[in-house]
């Protein structure tokens, strides 16, 4: 007979908010993923009726009434030593309370804070608490909205990238013409050993690496490159040689995580950010990754650094030595463009300068069937719907935490199955967020896709929201304005069939088409799995 090891819960701060002052109808209206993996099937979780249950959420939940109009929302504004989670409770048909937990914070320590505010619009709400969070947690007062663009090799070359083949592309991109030109060239990973030796590289990877960013300049370019800093692999010389640096279990062995990588990159160890001597590693690593000329860093893996386990400080929490971890890269490199990836977003504000706000996108439409040749341990990946429904599911965090980045931009019409419409929707995660980061080749690209990527590249639309947001639909219709004040709306149609919009709805009465360039006229019929923006006739 199986035994079943139950392990004793540590007390923790708890607290319990009635909401039977709301509307009988009130229901389940927003519940969020504190990072970018998908919660829900994406950030959003609507319903007209959920039945009896606990429903969670991660930092943020909104609960109330669509036809009444009246919402509650509850979020942590902070976080410095805990997250926190919320638990809608419904119960006879009725919701009737919510739960919130902050494992790390002890029943008489102080919490982290959390509001509560009440109105007429979830959305105006969520927009509202955003910059409430901001402020508390040391974002910049005006994130740059500036467009970046640039390339990266991970959506072409996946891990068998060589320095050959990326220069080649580098110089694709950095060419006369090239909307990209000038922007970011982001080495991404494939060109290390192990994970956690950063300067360690494949034989593929011949010269060093200050060598190879003095190329990137060559080619008019910004040096960056990808590191997973807060972890190493059981393979690498950094874990054989330092095995007290890392998060360890209670009889003082490094506790091992399943990576996304085989061989002996496959198992992660996470460091150690209460050790003083993790501290000084990171400062190395990246004074020495800066000198080398690299000036874009993405930053893998961050969430494997709130890793459960003990610390060489005890007072510690998996939070404090998290934002100790990234405080430390920041000092190191205060000039640098800092981007988040794989991490919880709450802790990251004020240390990093971008963070990506949906999962990886993908080469297909809905999910990746077929495994690329060159890609480990990637049995499928969610496709460009995904991604684009994780980032509006995010879209009030947009340049009020940090430069929201959508992944990369798939424009491209060769070795990818996407149809023309499918990347105008994937375009427009760039043209909300001002974030242009692609991995297609833009020699091979045909030429209305190269005109589709320099527009992405180009084009901004501000202060984006959400038009027709209602239960378990997502939304067709955003509106926001150009950097000329002028009025912005976007079309999206993810569905199977075509979709009929009325722009004089929104306010427009006079119009263009910039997209897709069609022109103007009263109506749009935008095709399935297709986007188009219209912008007020100048």
């Amino acid at each position: 007979m199986k035994t079943e090891l139950w392990k004793k819960q540590k007390a923790c701060y708890q607290r319990e908010l009635s909401l039977e002052d709301l509307p009988l109808e009130s229901n389940v209206i927003y519940c969020a993923a504190n990072n970018m993996s998908p919660l829900h099937g994406g950030s959003v979780f609507f319903t007209a009726g959920a039945g009896d249950g606990d429903y969670s959420s991660d930092d943020v939940v909104v609960v109330g009434d669509e036809a009444s109009q009246c919402f509650l929302l509850a979020g942590a504004i902070s976080c410095r030593r805990s997250m926190s989670y919320f638990t809608v409770v419904r119960r006879n048909n009725r919701t009737q309370s919510l739960l919130v937990k902050q494992p790390d914070i002890a029943p008489d320590e102080e919490p982290e804070k959390v509001v509560i505010l009440r109105g007429n619009h979830w959305g105006t709400l969520l927009e509202q608490y955003a910059c409430m969070t901001a402020k508390e947690s040391n974002a910049p007062e005006k994130i740059p909205t500036t467009p970046l663009r640039g390339y990266c090799s991970w959506y072409y070359h996946f891990s068998s990238i060589t320095e050959e083949i990326f220069l080649q592309s580098v110089a694709a991109s950095g060419a006369d013409g090239s909307a990209i030109a000038g922007g970011i060239a982001q080495i991404d990973s494939g060109y290390q050993k192990f994970h956690g030796d950063w300067f360690s590289r494949k034989d593929s990877w011949p010269h060093p690496l200050d060598e190879v960013a003095e190329k990137i300049r060559a080619r008019g370019m910004t040096p960056g490159i990808w590191l997973a800093p807060l972890i190493a692999s059981e393979g690498s010389n950094l874990f054989r040689a330092h095995p007290g640096w890392f998060v360890s279990d209670r009889n003082g062995n490094p506790v091992a995580h399943a990576g996304w990588d085989g061989g002996l990159n496959h198992l992660w160890y996470c460091l150690d950010g209460s050790c003083p001597e993790v501290l000084d590693h990171l400062r190395f690593v990246f004074r020495k990754m800066w000198k080398c000329g690299f000036r874009y860093f993405k930053l893998d893996a961050l969430g494997y650094g709130l890793a459960v386990g003990v610390r060489q400080d005890r007072k510690a929490t998996a939070v404090s030595a998290f934002r100790a971890m990234l405080g430390a890269i920041r000092e190191a490199v205060p000039e640098a463009y800092l981007l988040g990836c794989s991490a919880p977003f709450l802790p990251l504000i004020g240390l990093v300068n971008g963070c990506r706000v949906g999962c990886d996108t993908g080469l297909n439409w809905d999910l990746d069937k077929k495994i690329p040749k060159n890609a480990e341990r990637h049995p499928g990946r969610p496709g460009i719907r995904n991604a684009w429904h994780d980032l509006i599911a995010n879209w009030w965090m947009i340049d009020r935490y940090f430069r929201c980045d959508p992944d990369c931009v798939m424009l491209r019409d060769k070795s990818i199955e996407t149809t023309e419409g499918e990347a105008r929707i994937s375009a427009l995660g760039a043209i909300f967020t001002g974030v242009c980061i692609t991995s297609d080749h833009v020699a091979e690209m045909s030429e209305p896709r190269r005109n589709l990527l320099n527009f992405a590249a180009k084009f901004r639309i501000y202060e984006v929201h959400p038009e027709d947001w209602h239960a378990d639909i997502w939304p067709h219709v955003f509106s926001g304005k150009q950097s000329d004040g002028r009025k912005a709306l976007a079309f999206v149609n993810d569905c199977e069939e075509p979709l009929l919009f009325r722009p004089g709805d929104y306010g427009l009465s006079e119009w263009e088409e910039v997209l897709a360039g069609i022109g103007q006229c009263g109506n749009l019929t935008v095709p399935p799995h297709d986007a188009r923006i219209v912008v007020q006739k100048a």
